[in-house]
């Protein structure tokens, strides 16, 4: 299955993320509400057709939700955010595998020890986020959201070693101010090509990254006063990351 993009915002915006992808050490984000960026780049290894969504934020416009499965525009709507993405793995009961945290309180308990964990903690007004191997995450009082995934991508600027399979991708990642990127493939990249693409200083620029779930999970919908923006999937996903404004 294909994702739709809305056309007017397509044609332009297409050209103009390639473009960028192309010219390596070049960063260049479109402001669509107060801190919130949007950047369209080519997908590692695909076709000129593919391509990525990234939107960047600082750690307060973070939530995760959980809950009865929904589309990520459901989701979105739901919350009066601005965008939402898919979050981490469930099973076959719609049941979150691994941490899922919103608001400082804890929806679902860690998993095992794999994967990474993405999260936030400190003030509400200025979270700090970052993302942890499982084996050494331990929960903290002054923790906000979490989403435990997997596998990490990016550690300290080092792209990690991944096994070469193929799906349609959603992750999140930390750049080395602080902020927080969140982003979509719309069609199949490998897990080493999505690592490095996170790593990259023409790619995502992310110091540490991880991989959320892909596949017919993998969605995304933005609407702001000037975007709208929908990739979608024919699977409602029991949990998602939203930005607000």
């Amino acid at each position: 299955m294909r994702y739709w993009f809305l056309l007017v915002f397509l044609f332009g915006a297409l050209a103009w993320g390639r473009h960028h992808w192309r010219s390596p050490g070049e960063d260049v984000w479109a402001t669509i509400a107060p801190g919130v960026e949007l950047r369209l780049l080519r997908a590692p290894g695909s076709n000129n057709s593919s391509s990525v969504v990234a939107l960047r934020t600082t750690p307060e416009h973070l939530r995760v939700v959980s809950g009865t499965p929904r589309q990520a525009e459901e989701w979105r709507k739901a919350n009066k955010a601005l965008a939402a993405v898919n979050g981490g793995f469930f099973d076959a009961q719609d049941k979150p595998l691994g941490l899922r945290a919103s608001g400082g309180k804890r929806l679902s308990v860690l998993h095992g020890k794999m994967w990474g964990v993405f999260f936030t903690r400190g003030s509400k007004s200025h979270p700090q986020a970052q993302i942890m191997p499982t084996e050494k995450f331990v929960w903290k009082s002054d923790m906000r959201e979490a989403v435990q995934c997997g596998p990490r991508l990016v550690e300290n600027g080092k792209v990690l070693k991944l096994k070469f399979q193929w799906a349609r991708r959603t992750g999140m990642g930390i750049q080395r101010d602080g902020k927080v990127v969140i982003a979509v493939a719309d069609s199949d990249v490998s897990l080493p090509e999505w690592a490095k693409f996170w790593a990259a200083p023409a790619g995502l620029n992310c110091r540490d990254a991880l991989n959320l779930d892909g596949g017919p999970s993998s969605q995304l919908s933005l609407q702001t006063p000037s975007r709208r923006l929908h990739l979608r999937s024919g699977r409602a996903v029991p949990d998602a990351v939203l930005i607000s404004g």
